[in-house]
């Protein structure tokens, strides 16, 4: 386990912002400030996001709002009752404004930048590059209590005070505690291949359940705690032979797979179609096979920029990786749903016949294995070519393109349900009218994706009798082959259509 760089990068910002967090909770605790704590906590990630959208660092932002509210909190309130209606008057505001920021965010860019407040909230220890780990630990006191600040703040410093009353010991304790959590969290997540995270809050529960015990058993579950960073040896690499493909999505996996066939061995990283790409928390079995891996597929333009920073925290000698993106031509800000497009789909199997040695493979793969998929998009653009089609949101561009549909749907109101966002009143009215009075064919709607707007319209639609047509962002069921899925989508929409 340690023979992986990330591995040991985790530990070592994972062990200093326990450490941290262990000390400050311990005066937390015992001057009865868990309400500011976690509090200031949640304003890092509204002063965070403030900060990138003023053109800051985030770290900036998150200190220079912490210290801000913290006086904020200081001069409204007094003692007892006084001081908890200040800060949950002062909380709510900022909370609020966070909610403003990230909105702010993922309507001035692409859908694919739409998780910066999943990463500001949550972040990601295994994608920790060298050079990150100090800032990471500098970072710390402001950060690190935005999500966890009941399992690294609070609980190791309640758990120390209830063994021990000497405030040394305790704040020796308290800080201990709080590295054995971090560390066994991250040892089970590396074999168990859940988020370290849960791992991390359960293990403090535990263990402050065990506290409130006999003092001797308590401490006796002390004991184990400590030990249970106790490290094994590394798994084993395949002895098949065959080359290690790792893919971000298995979209991208399933056509890796068919065009290699017995050349390479395909692990498709998101394979639960409940899995939202965006902002998926990688788990360190996840990071072990990107770190093993000769060859990495990922889709890039944002679209998945924790394999992008995985890849960039586990640097290995002569693997090879194809960022889909950048075969294309695209970048952060453009549609990143490349897999519907059958002229991309096409480069990309061309290049993975290329890189693996297996252009046999990507030519057979073209003309068989596509060839009720390209015959399905061919049927719709010859028999409904030019036909007015609405849809939720941008996923459905390409295949618009492809089909020679036309997608009368506004772009803006599109980008704004792909983003998670409001589209604008403007819009709304267009697209409402736009099924009122049946000026659409179809309606196309990403299932994946029903938010209360996109069921409306679903509803809406059907009343009118518009056809409804559900497409998926990632692939349906999980065992399907890449050309099924399409397929079936595709069918299903010529035959909305009226064929």
């Amino acid at each position: 386990m340690l023979g992986l760089e990330f591995m040991r990068n985790a530990f070592i910002a994972g062990g200093c912002i326990a450490m941290a967090a262990g000390l400050v909770g311990y005066f937390v605790v015992l001057r009865n400030q868990v309400f500011t704590a976690d509090a200031l906590g949640h304003t890092a990630f509204t002063g965070s996001l403030g900060g990138v959208l003023a053109g800051f660092s985030l770290l900036a932002g998150a200190f220079g709002s912490c210290v801000a509210v913290a006086l904020a909190i200081g001069t409204l309130g007094g003692r007892g009752r006084g001081r908890d209606v200040a800060i949950g008057t002062v909380f709510a505001w900022v909370l609020g404004v966070g909610v403003l920021f990230l909105t702010l965010y993922t309507t001035s860019r692409s859908a694919a930048s739409g998780a910066l407040g999943v990463s500001v909230l949550f972040g990601s220890i295994l994608s920790l590059q060298p050079q990150q780990v100090v800032v990471s630990t500098a970072a710390a006191l402001a950060t690190c209590a935005a999500v966890a600040i009941v399992a690294l703040v609070v609980t190791p410093a309640a758990i120390a005070q209830n063994l021990s009353a000497r405030p040394w010991l305790g704040l020796l304790l308290s800080a201990l505690i709080a590295v054995a959590v971090v560390w066994g969290g991250l040892v089970l997540s590396f074999y168990l291949s859940y988020p370290a995270s849960f791992f991390i809050t359960a293990l403090a529960f535990t263990a402050y359940l065990a506290s409130r015990l006999p003092r001797a058993t308590a401490l006796a579950v002390a004991a184990l705690l400590l030990c249970a960073c106790g490290l094994n040896e590394q798994p084993a690499a395949s002895g098949s032979g065959k080359v290690q493909v790792v893919a971000a999505e298995n979209s991208w996996g399933s056509i890796a797979s068919q065009v290699a066939g017995d050349r390479a061995q395909v692990t498709s990283i998101i394979v639960n179609p409940a899995t939202d790409p965006h902002d998926y928390e990688p788990t360190p079995s996840d990071a072990r096979a990107i770190a093993s891996a000769q060859y990495v597929i990922v889709n890039g333009a944002g679209y998945d920029a924790w394999a992008t920073k995985l890849l960039e925290a586990n640097p290995v000698s002569g693997r090879k990786v194809l960022t889909i993106s950048e075969l294309l031509g695209k970048k952060e800000g453009d549609n990143p749903h490349f897999w519907y497009s059958p002229d991309y789909v096409a480069s990309v199997v061309e290049r993975i016949g290329a890189d693996l040695g297996a252009a046999d493979g990507a030519a057979r793969y073209r003309d068989v294995g596509l060839k009720d998929y390209r015959d399905t998009i061919d049927a719709i653009k010859q028999k409904h070519g030019g036909a007015k089609v609405g849809a939720t949101e941008s996923i459905f561009a390409y295949a618009a393109q492809a089909t020679g549909i036309d997608l009368v749907t506004p772009p803006g109101y599109l980008n704004a349900i792909s983003e998670g966002a409001d589209p604008t009143a403007a819009d709304k009215a267009t697209v409402e009218n736009q099924v009122a009075n049946r000026l659409i064919k179809v309606l196309v709607f990403n299932s994946q994706n029903s938010t209360p707007e996109v069921q409306s319209l679903v509803g809406k639609a059907t009343a009118r009798g518009i056809p409804v047509v559900q497409i998926t962002e990632t692939m349906v069921p999980a065992s399907a082959t890449f050309q099924s899925w399409q397929t079936v989508q595709l069918e299903s929409l010529l035959h909305a259509l009226g064929d």
